[in-house]
């Protein structure tokens, strides 16, 4: 089911647990990478929920006690307390090519980056009939 918008799905989402006495069921359909991140971080809301946090999912974050926080940064606090450098876990989870000055790929890849960063900022209209503030982020 596709909705038109963020707010009905939120309302649809919301009153399922009204279906929790019948043979029908609703879900939130995320993306692959979504469903990646989520299945990484669940060993980590297990760990905190065993140490007495209140910890959910959500999205593709963990909040623990109210406090939501990335893979990546879950990642680095576990490497950090086993002594290992933060700079050493970006390198080994995100590595970046080394391109030498002057070569042909680094000018590619300094003509696709834009001049001005607001023009990475996609504007979106919103009807105002059809915004719903009760669903917005904080």
């Amino acid at each position: 089911v596709r909705f038109a918008s963020f707010a009905i799905r939120m309302k649809v989402l919301g009153a399922r647990s009204r279906l929790s006495h019948s043979d029908i069921w609703v879900s939130p359909d995320y993306s692959e990478q979504v469903r990646k991140t989520r299945s990484q971080l669940i060993p980590f809301l297990y760990e905190a929920r065993r140490q007495g946090h209140n910890a959910f999912l959500l999205y593709d974050k963990l909040v623990v006690d109210g406090v939501r926080k990335t893979l990546l940064e879950l990642q680095t606090e576990v490497a950090e307390e086993a002594g290992l450098e933060a700079e050493v876990v970006e390198e080994i989870l995100e590595p970046e090519m080394e391109v030498a000055e002057g070569t042909e790929v680094e000018e590619v890849v300094v003509d696709k980056l834009p001049e001005n960063p607001d023009d990475q900022v996609e504007e979106v209209y919103v009807d105002p009939e059809f915004q719903d503030n009760e669903y917005e982020d904080e």
